[in-house]
């Protein structure tokens, strides 16, 4: 017993296989699987990682088209954070992200729910109805926004003139370009939500609708104590989903409005480009781009968080 008490702990780990291994051990052990994600790996890191540490780099210099750039330090950080346009650009694209993604949220839900209780002959039908603006492009999608509420040439305005009413300016005046924004881009992606949640409730048991309903539950307490507790985590993850790619949305804001009129639909992303391509200057555009990366960074860490909560999720 005192023999075996005096035994080392290398003696133990390596009588009952516990021996720590080396990176070389597990090379050699698993060296088709290193092998076969070796390219997947170099690809990463050649158009994704690299990019990322060389535009950070960047930020700390003056670099324009067909100049090097000098570096400045944090120069492009003090002009990010006194600059009156991007401040605003950023609480505009606070506004414009939660107002979609809430929307979206919303929209989605509805849309799920209808296609659940419909009979398969009407639910191809319907859904593929529902779910046919987010298979669209983005900028196709801003310009048959713009054909619709142009003040000039516009079918909303128009329809309106024909019936007695002056219509708005939805695109320039008021608070009507930002809420055209906001509209435009719910119809866009609200399908995506809709298409988790269709999913979730699909998985929902029959039987758990009729104990509900055999207990007395009407539609409402069904709906409370049957469905709502299965769309939690589903509900969680769209909004971290949405949330981070309204933010980086560019493209239907752009050929809607184009930040403007002037500069009063600025999103980040459209002063990205614009700082980038108008200005020249893309050394403060990463800059921009990182302010965008944080906040979508913010709904990555919610995401991973709502994984860990739930192993089947269908996204």
């Amino acid at each position: 017993m005192a023999q075996q008490e005096a035994r080392s702990d290398e003696a133990i780990r390596e009588e009952y296989g516990l021996n720590e291994r080396t990176i070389t051990d597990r090379l050699k052990e698993n060296w088709a699987g290193y092998f076969f994600i070796l390219p997947t790996f170099i690809a990463f890191t050649g158009l994704f990682y690299f990019p990322i540490i060389r535009g950070i780099t960047m930020t700390f210099t003056n670099t324009r088209i067909g100049e090097p750039g000098q570096f400045v330090g944090l120069a492009n950080y003090q002009w990010l954070v006194t600059n009156d346009l991007f401040v605003f650009a950023f609480g505009w694209t606070i506004v414009f992200v939660a107002g979609t993604t809430f929307l979206q949220l919303g929209m989605g839900l509805v849309a799920a729910l209808l296609l659940n209780e419909l009979r398969s002959a009407a639910k191809d039908w319907v859904g593929a109805l529902i779910m046919s603006p987010y298979f669209s492009a983005p900028l196709a999608g801003g310009i048959i926004w713009m054909w619709f509420l142009d003040s000039d040439f516009g079918f909303v305005h128009k329809l309106l003139t024909v019936v007695g009413i002056e219509g708005p300016s939805f695109l320039a005046t008021g608070l009507w370009p930002f809420v055209s924004l906001i509209v435009a881009q719910t119809w866009h992606d609200y399908a995506y939500s809709a298409i988790i949640y269709a999913a979730a409730l699909s998985s929902i048991p029959s039987e758990q609708y009729e104990a509900a309903a055999q207990a007395g539950a009407g539609r409402l307490r069904r709906f409370r104590d049957v469905v709502v507790p299965r769309l939690t985590i589903p509900t969680i993850v769209i909004l971290a989903l949405r949330t981070a790619w309204n933010i980086a949305e560019f493209d239907q804001p752009f050929a809607l409005t184009g930040g403007g009129p002037g500069t009063r639909t600025m999103l980040l992303s459209i002063l990205t480009y614009r700082v980038a391509f108008v200005n020249n200057n893309f050394a403060r555009a990463y800059t921009v781009g990182l302010a965008m990366v944080v906040l979508s960074m913010s709904a990555a860490v919610v995401y991973v968080k709502a994984i860990d909560q739930e192993e089947d999720l269908y996204v």
